[in-house]
């Protein structure tokens, strides 16, 4: 992992990550946004222990107001009773009746989660929030995202919707910016030239990318082509409808 990627001195335990995300139906309780870190409502050196009833799962750009004060603990337990998601429809979801459909690149995936693989190593994921076929979380959207730099280092994670990322001493978020809006999601580094787009419309997912990067291979998905070193890839697939595959996009460097 590379030095610039700063895990927590203590990770949340990840059946407690689940519950959080549950607590809130997978969203920022203030807001709704899907990438999420996880709160101590009373801060964490006053109180030694993971403890669901303190904690709360929010998004990157509302833990940073929390930590710098702008947001108060009583808004927080007030938000943790009644999440956004819990009082606004327009939520990141799916229904939950519906087939997941992820469109990439002309190319449309029904029911498949690795989206794109390169050199064996799965780069994008989508899935649903529920195991079960009548779990009453399957509407909600789980992102696996793997940001890598030109010189394949490490640099922001969304795994199940949580996110970990570099941070630089000159930010408190490693220059990432993380923008959402009813379904319609933005994670962006400017300063490394990075875009990934995700949206939601008619129970169907589109995404696009740019500026990212695996073995040192740079990678773009526009809404028609993808992208390996400028390479145009999984040409044969432009233009199909393609369901219950094990893998989308396979590439290799």
């Amino acid at each position: 992992m590379p030095q610039d990627l700063i895990m927590p001195a203590s990770t949340t335990p990840q059946r407690i990550q689940e519950q959080l995300r549950k607590d809130t139906l997978y969203g920022c309780a203030l807001c709704g946004c899907p990438i999420l870190e996880y709160v101590h409502i009373t801060p964490h050196p006053d109180i030694q222990a993971f403890l669901p009833e303190n904690m709360v799962a929010l998004c990157p750009f509302h833990r940073i107001k929390y930590d710098n004060k702008e947001i108060t603990e009583a808004a927080l337990h007030d938000a943790k009773i009644n999440p956004y998601n819990k009082i606004n429809e327009e939520s990141f979801i799916i229904g939950e009746s519906q087939e997941m459909i992820v469109n990439i690149g002309n190319r449309k995936f029904i029911n498949t989660s690795r989206i794109l693989v390169v050199d064996d190593f799965d780069i994008i994921s989508i899935r649903r929030g529920g195991e079960e076929q009548q779990d009453k979380y399957k509407k909600y959207i789980l992102l696996d995202i793997n940001f890598f730099d030109k010189f394949n280092n490490l640099i922001a994670i969304v795994s199940e919707n949580d996110w970990t990322a570099e941070r630089r001493k000159s930010s408190s978020n490693g220059d990432w910016s993380i923008i959402y809006e009813p379904k319609h999601l933005v994670i962006q580094n400017p300063s490394r030239n990075i875009l990934f787009d995700v949206k939601v419309n008619n129970n169907e997912i589109t995404l696009t990318a740019s500026g990212m990067y695996y073995n040192g291979s740079s990678i773009r998905i526009t809404e028609d082509e993808i992208f390996l070193d400028d390479l145009e890839i999984a040409v044969d697939q432009k233009g199909t409808v393609l369901k219950n595959y094990d893998a989308g996009i396979v590439a290799e460097t």
